[in-house]
């Protein structure tokens, strides 16, 4: 069966390479409020080797896509636009796409820039809109010189709710891209993950920053497979549901955390901090490079206000733990006069606060960060420096340039616990975002929920040690640690309170 469900957009994974780990311990005081230090070692946020081994072959993925069902009595055609395309082998005629970059994916799901001078949104172009910082999946690798791209169906200038719309998500270093389309037939928002392969992908050096991070990567592509949301997909670190249906009971819905002016971390040429994160992103790729989908000349027209639009009309106006952009930036500009174009010393913000706290408690998803630039000056104009070198051809081999996170600011951005929580405090933050007893409780993952820890065997107990115990690599360590970086010390905490 061909299955519907309400889910939202959310970034992509990242590969990223090993390399060596961090070290840098800081603390400041500002004001009366402590400002936490950054974790004595930093874990690099890998996507295991194997992540996907639990989907299907292409082959029976794109059986399962194409599955009928009793609900749309013209399918493919009455169905979302991704299985609509995808699934045109069923209709006389027809033969399932086989796009060789992510312009001619763009074609297939009328996303594709009409004119590439134009406006966002206008002229028969997508609407778009670049975000420098994320709390979704790719959190720990998406910045401003690496930020995520989203295209959209402009939302009805009358107002109305649209219908049949459809939105692609891009980030770079991912051998995929995920969409989210809605059902004209049953007004269900149906997430997809569409996985490409590139030359690299089998080769034995295998793909590289140069292959990942630069436009190399948006073309070439290979042996492209949709998978749906309701599938095994969901066992994974590619999850949505986590971020998207917070409650398996009720609708899911699209996120959108910043939703309302001046949208903090959303590239803009209409606000401060959206142009101080367009002028760093232009340090390093200038003007005249396109950036996944966006065309070159199009990049400064990013443009959050129409994606809040959309997500409004859509009926997702109102976000579980909405980020306060204006009350927070205001603070922030309080305590540190010189934010948003220099973040360090950090800001500081009662309001954003409150937000962190619920999210620390295992109530929401990560909070954003406060400051507007999430990135670490020096480690930025390094990274810029060394994308301009490679881009002019004076240097061969790019480093992962999206290594660039100001380190003492990783708790407070989520991806570190708060400092000196205790063993249960740090299961809490760390695990129940995905191991709650609101979500999927159809899958493996479920068999360890927070919710009720003090009565989980003692089998289960001892596995969630292990996994805790496995290797940055394996898909199967607690917590991922492309989502996670946690101490050999708060690793020990975790594991002392589930040997109780």
């Amino acid at each position: 069966m061909h299955k519907t469900l309400a889910l939202g957009i959310l970034g992509g994974i990242v590969a990223a390479s090993a390399t060596p780990a961090c070290t840098l311990v800081q603390t400041r005081v500002v004001g009366d409020m402590s400002m936490t230090s950054a974790p004595a070692t930093i874990q690099q946020p890998l996507v295991p080797y194997d992540a996907f081994a639990p989907l299907l072959p292409p082959a029976d993925a794109h059986l399962e896509l194409c599955g009928a069902d009793d609900q749309h009595p013209s399918f493919p055609n009455d169905a979302d636009m991704i299985t609509k395309m995808f699934c045109q082998d069923l209709v006389p005629g027809g033969s399932i796409p086989a796009p060789k970059s992510l312009a001619e994916l763009l074609v297939i799901l009328g996303l594709d820039f009409k004119n590439p001078n134009g406006e966002n949104g206008k002229g028969g172009n997508p609407a778009f809109a670049i975000l420098g910082h994320s709390s979704a999946l790719t959190a720990r690798r998406v910045t401003t010189i690496t930020p995520s791209a989203f295209v959209f169906t402009p939302p009805p200038e009358d107002g109305s709710k649209p219908s049949g719309f459809i939105f692609l998500a891009f980030d770079p270093g991912e051998q995929f891209v995920e969409v989210a389309s809605q059902d004209p037939t049953t007004g269900d928002v149906n997430l997809y993950i569409v996985l490409f392969e590139q030359a690299c992908t089998r080769s034995a050096a295998g793909c590289t920053p140069t292959n990942l991070l630069t436009p190399q990567l948006v073309t070439g592509w290979s042996n492209v497979r949709v998978y749906e949301s309701e599938t095994a997909l969901n066992n994974t670190i590619a999850d949505c549901k986590q971020c998207h249906a917070p409650n398996d009971k009720d609708p899911q819905i699209l996120r959108m955390q910043e939703i309302t002016p001046p949208f903090t971390h959303w590239f803009s040429a209409q606000t401060e901090g959206g142009r101080a994160l367009l002028q760093d992103f232009h340090a390093a790729h200038g003007t005249k490079e396109d950036y996944g989908p966006i065309p070159a000349a199009m990049i400064d027209k990013s443009d959050p206000s129409l994606m809040a639009k959309m997500v409004t009309l859509a009926g997702f106006g109102q976000q579980p733990n909405a980020f306060d952009s204006a009350k927070i930036e205001a603070e922030v500009r309080a305590s540190s006069a010189q934010q948003p174009a220099v973040n360090t010393p950090r800001g500081v913000s009662a309001t954003w606060r409150a937000s962190y706290d619920a999210a620390a408690a295992g109530r929401f998803i990560a909070a954003p960060y406060h400051d507007v630039k999430i990135t670490d000056p020096a480690k930025l104009a390094s990274m810029s420096q060394a994308y301009r070198a490679w881009a002019s051809g004076s240097l061969a081999v790019l480093p992962e340039i999206r290594d660039v996170f100001l380190d003492d600011g990783l708790r407070d951005m989520g991806f570190a616990p708060r400092e000196d929580a205790d063993g249960t405090a740090l299961l809490v933050q760390m695990c129940r975002q995905c191991h709650n007893d609101n979500l999927d409780q159809t899958i493996t993952r479920a068999r360890f929920s927070m919710d009720h820890l003090d009565t989980m065997s003692r089998d289960e107990k001892n596995l969630a040690i292990d996994r805790l115990r496995l290797g940055l690599n394996d898909r199967l360590r607690m917590p991922p640690a492309l989502f996670r970086t946690v101490t050999d010390d708060e690793t020990a905490s975790m594991i002392a309170v589930l040997r109780r």
